[in-house]
């Protein structure tokens, strides 16, 4: 799922347009799960 850069509008997975339909802005941010990592020191 990408959100819109400017307008924070979540773009819709069936959509191919490079542009947002809310703001018309073309940045996109991929959302990332909150998922805590655990990595192990050697």
């Amino acid at each position: 799922m990408y959100r819109c850069a400017r307008c924070k509008e979540p773009l819709k997975p069936d959509s191919i347009t490079l542009q947002c339909e809310k703001c018309g802005c073309r940045m996109f941010y991929k959302d990332r799960p909150n998922v805590k990592k655990v990595i192990k020191a050697r």
